[in-house]
């Protein structure tokens, strides 16, 4: 993940520009006196880091307790959907879910790796053109 580093004194005039590069997948970071002070994430990115802590720490927690993205991400870490499904179930294209995934660090299972898969990933695709 690109990292951009600003000043705390800096942070008033260039707030636009963090936004904008946050938007564009950079983590930003807000530092005082050479010490970190607080982390600009796309939100995204952010419940996605807070549902890979979750399938971290308590993979047994039942479904109906966790957030959609734990629960999401728990099926795709365990290869029961693929990218495509959970792209779907996120609501957002394979493709932007494969950007998050990427800068994450989430492990990428790119390609069908059975016919059920491949037929989830046709009607995917059906669905969104």
């Amino acid at each position: 993940m690109t990292r951009t580093v600003i000043a705390q004194a800096d942070l008033g005039t260039k707030a636009h520009e963090l936004v904008e590069r946050v938007l564009h997948g950079e983590m930003a970071v807000v530092e005082s006196a050479g010490r970190e002070q607080i982390v600009l994430l796309d939100a995204v990115d952010f419940r996605l880091l807070q549902a890979l802590a979750a399938c971290a720490t308590d993979p047994s927690e039942s479904d109906a307790a966790v957030s959609r993205e734990t629960r999401v991400l728990r099926s795709y870490l365990a290869a029961d959907i693929s990218l495509g499904k959970a792209a779907e179930e996120l609501d957002l294209s394979r493709f932007e879910l494969q950007d998050h995934f990427r800068r994450l660090g989430v492990p990428l299972r790119l390609g069908p790796s059975s016919i059920e898969e491949a037929l989830d990933e046709i009607a995917v695709l059906q669905k969104h053109s």
